[in-house]
């Protein structure tokens, strides 16, 4: 029996990588910042009441690069 070697190199970046070493908020456009990720299960449970849900909506993404202010006011419910 022949062994068929696996040849495909996984070595692209992922778009979530590209946009974390952009170190660009994509909230607040801060640059040159320390970022976190914000994260949601799911997009269709977002009530798109915010500001931040419908942007995240939008760009039909489940994720958003935030500065470490913008993350946190975020979760503190002062982020509109």
């Amino acid at each position: 029996m022949d062994i068929i070697e696996n040849t495909i190199v996984y070595g692209g970046r992922t778009s979530l990588i590209e946009r974390l070493l952009a170190e660009k908020c994509e909230w607040c456009d801060a640059e040159n910042v320390p970022l976190e990720m914000h994260h949601v299960n799911k997009l269709k449970n977002l009530k798109g009441k915010k500001r931040w849900a419908q942007f995240m909506i939008a760009r039909n993404r489940k994720t958003i690069a935030m500065c470490v202010k913008c993350h946190h006011d975020l979760h503190n419910g002062k982020l509109d």
